[in-house]
């Protein structure tokens, strides 16, 4: 990502109108290279072309490239990170449907934008305040279950930190397969040809039965409904 430019000074204070739309639309160009190029390929003239404005343009709204891509990729990893909107329509008490919203979301992102995903996962490695965000990201989209964990399984008595490893070991029941299939694309895998809809239905169901140690309704199911007789016979 390294860029060797003359630099024009950049402003400060207060954008104008104009300015806040140039510096938006570079936000906008950059999550589109950074899916097509990647983070480490993106250059600064790419994400200029794309936005169709001159190179010496950069430097009026950002610092570097790097500025300009942490920016990008914090704003995109917590624009889904917001329990209630997922949960909007989801019937109160429904918890196989409250668990489907959340990994529908999750599922959507990474089919949509493998790339900006792996981008994400790329700069955590490379800068520690990013990747602590992102795992502070993780732990409060796990949060709604954790505090819920004790109220749902009372005779359990929890202690303070056990539902918190409970969910997280739940939740990585997942996150391995996802990575795999969206980002590093495994041929194994994708031979499923899984839908969006079937993948969260997967995830979903199988979270649910470790929680609950139960299938999910069977009319609620499609993908997975043959799992029903998933059960031990010896």
């Amino acid at each position: 990502m390294s860029e060797v430019i003359a630099k024009a000074p950049r402003s400060t204070g207060v954008l104008s109108a104009r300015g806040a739309r140039a510096r938006a639309g570079l936000k906008e160009a950059a999550l589109v290279v950074l899916e097509r190029e990647g983070y480490h390929k993106m250059r600064i003239a790419d994400v200029t072309g794309e936005a169709g404005v001159a190179q010496g343009l950069f430097y009026h709204y950002f610092k570097d490239l790097k500025s300009l891509t942490l920016e990008v990729l914090t704003d995109f990893s917590v624009a889904s990170n917001d329990p209630a909107q997922t949960e909007k329509h989801v019937p109160k008490g429904d918890w196989y449907a409250r668990i489907y919203a959340h990994n529908l979301v999750i599922v959507r992102t990474y089919a949509k934008r493998p790339g900006v995903m792996r981008s994400l996962l790329q700069l955590a490695d490379e800068d520690a305040t990013f990747s602590s965000m992102l795992r502070a990201n993780y732990r409060n989209q796990l949060m709604w279950l954790v505090e819920l964990m004790p109220k749902l399984f009372p005779n359990v008595k929890f202690s303070n930190n056990q539902s918190l490893m409970v969910v997280y070991s739940l939740a990585g029941i997942g996150e391995g397969l996802i990575r795999e299939y969206f980002i590093n694309e495994s041929k194994t895998l994708r031979a499923a040809q899984l839908s969006v809809e079937q993948f969260a239905e997967l995830l979903s169901t199988m979270f649910y039965r470790a929680l609950f140690l139960q299938q999910p309704e069977e009319e609620k199911l499609k993908y997975t409904r043959n799992l029903t007789a998933m059960v031990r016979t010896y």
